[in-house]
């Protein structure tokens, strides 16, 4: 009785024995036809069979632990792979899924340099959708929409110094100057390859202070703003306003340097004729007759202006 017990326990082990390696067999097989398949670029294909491979030599302990090591290994890269060729080819909503499942197997499978790779990919491409929207915002001239956009890209990327420079055009142009400020002034601070870029936009925008102080009736205000203007980037608008203004304000020397600078750089301008006599005003009243006296000789004739010119040519004694 006792023999015929231990012949039954043999078979059934030199069955189990061989059932196993059969398993082990398949399992091998779909591997290799795997990285065959793989060869040949079918991926997809190929990440179904490294995944049977995967499934069948977990089932065999010990004897498919070479199997499943490989496999934990290429399993997410090729899923990471397929997510990346899916951005490429604009399958954007796709890859989303693809890296995402790519990264919860390489969490599964404790894969971190998949990991931490799809993570970057996933963040890149939120930040990427985000902006897209916030762009077409402010292309469509929804500015305060677009701001709140911009806000949402800086959440999830406070390093991203192109949407702070958007943000800050986005609010100049909804006039919220001093939100464009801050805006632009980050977006520097981040980035200073683009700072020749920056300060144009702050320049433009201390121009706007300036008129909305002018409009105000805050003289000393618009000065202000105007001279910093120039600081930023210096041009012909900015100088014109603080001629005029310190002129009103009685800073004489300024006003007449500010508005050899608005002259200089618009020969052509419409107002020319105006602002030479307002700089003559300017250079009386610094002692520089002289000088005076030929910008009064310039617009003598002049048929709005010549009287008032020839009048101070008068008072002068300009030769």
């Amino acid at each position: 009785m006792m023999k015929k017990i231990f012949v039954t326990i043999f078979v059934a082990l030199f069955t189990m024995g061989v059932s196993m390696a059969q398993d082990l067999g398949q399992a091998t097989e779909l591997f290799n036809n795997a990285g065959i398949t793989l060869q040949e670029g079918n991926e997809t294909a190929a990440l179904d069979l490294f995944q049977q491979a995967m499934d069948m030599a977990t089932k065999l302990g010990e004897e498919g632990a070479a199997i499943i090591t490989e496999c934990k290994t290429v399993i997410p890269q090729l899923m990471l792979k397929l997510g990346k060729d899916m951005i490429r080819d604009g399958n954007i909503d796709d890859a989303i899924v693809k890296i995402k499942k790519a990264a919860e197997k390489a969490t599964e499978y404790e894969n971190e340099g998949v990991l931490l790779e799809a993570n970057d990919l996933l963040g890149q491409l939120k930040v990427n959708q985000l902006m897209g929207v916030a762009n077409d915002l402010l292309t469509s001239r929804q500015y305060p929409e677009a701001v709140e956009a911009y806000k949402a890209v800086i959440a999830v990327d406070p390093n991203n110094a192109n949407a702070y420079f958007r943000m800050g055009q986005a609010a100049n142009a909804a006039d919220d100057t001093d939100a464009a400020e801050e805006a632009f002034v980050k977006a520097k601070e981040l980035d200073e390859s683009i700072t020749d870029n920056v300060d144009r936009q702050l320049s433009t925008l201390y121009i706007k202070k300036a008129v909305a102080c002018q409009r105000a009736k805050d003289i000393k205000g618009a000065l202000e703003h105007a001279q910093k203007s120039i600081e930023f980037n210096d041009n012909a608008t900015a100088q014109k306003i603080v001629g005029l203004m310190a002129l009103s304000l009685k800073q004489n020397s300024l006003a007449a340097e500010a508005l050899k600078a608005y002259l200089a750089m618009s020969p052509d301008a419409k107002d020319r004729v105006q602002i030479v006599y307002q700089l003559g005003t300017a250079l009386i009243a610094t002692g520089q007759n002289g000088e005076a006296c030929g910008y009064f000789k310039e617009i003598a004739q002049d048929p709005k202006w010549g009287e008032a010119a020839r009048y101070q040519l008068t008072v002068l004694k300009c030769n």
